[in-house]
C-alpha cells in the first residue's frame, strides 16, 4: 500500500515538474516575441530606407522614447547606425567613424567614477543628438546610468546612485 502511495506522489511529483518546466519555456518564449518582431522588422526599414546596404545587428535603446539602433553598412562601405522608431520610421543616422566608440565612452566614464560592472552601452539619439548610455553598477553596488555624446565623448547626463 505504501509502496503504491509513494509511486503516485512520485508521479505526481514529476508531472508538475515538467508541467512547470513547459510553461516557464512558452511564456519565456511568448515575452520575447514582440522584441524579436520590432528587431527584425527595424533591420528591414533600414535596409528597405536605402539608409544601409546591409544591417549587421540591432539593439534597443529606451530613453525619453525607444528607439532600435541597426548597425550596418551603407552602399560605399561606410559602417552606420541607423535609429528606428517604435513606429518604424527612419528617426536619424550616423556614420561610427564620425564620433567615438563605445569602448572610448566607457574609458570616459571610468575616469571620472568608480565602475565595478559595466551592464550595458548602447547607442541612442535624445533631442537629436545621438548619445552613448552607459549603465553600471558602482563599488557601493549602486545602479547609474550616464549619457555621452557619440560625436566629441563630452558628458551631457548623469544619474547616480539609483
Amino acid at each position: 500500500m505504501w509502496k503504491f502511495l509513494l509511486n503516485w506522489i512520485k508521479f505526481i511529483t514529476a508531472f508538475l515538474l515538467a508541467l512547470g518546466i513547459a510553461i516557464f519555456v512558452i511564456v519565456f518564449y511568448n515575452a520575447n516575441k514582440p522584441y524579436s518582431a520590432a528587431v527584425e522588422k527595424s533591420s528591414e526599414v533600414a535596409v528597405a530606407s536605402g539608409k544601409l546596404a546591409t544591417a549587421e545587428r540591432s539593439e534597443t535603446y529606451n530613453g525619453t522614447t525607444s528607439l532600435v539602433t541597426v548597425y550596418g553598412k551603407d552602399e560605399d562601405g561606410k559602417e552606420k547606425a541607423v535609429f528606428i522608431s517604435d513606429k518604424g520610421k527612419v528617426v536619424g543616422e550616423v556614420a561610427l567613424a564620425d564620433g567615438i566608440s563605445s569602448k572610448k565612452a566607457i574609458d570616459t566614464v571610468k575616469k571620472e567614477l568608480k565602475v565595478d560592472k559595466i551592464l550595458h552601452v548602447s547607442l541612442g539619439l535624445e533631442e537629436n543628438h545621438p548619445i552613448w548610455e552607459v549603465a553600471f553598477r558602482s563599488e557601493n553596488g549602486k545602479l547609474n546610468y550616464v549619457y555621452v555624446f557619440f560625436e566629441n565623448g563630452q558628458w551631457w547626463k548623469r544619474i547616480l546612485n539609483l
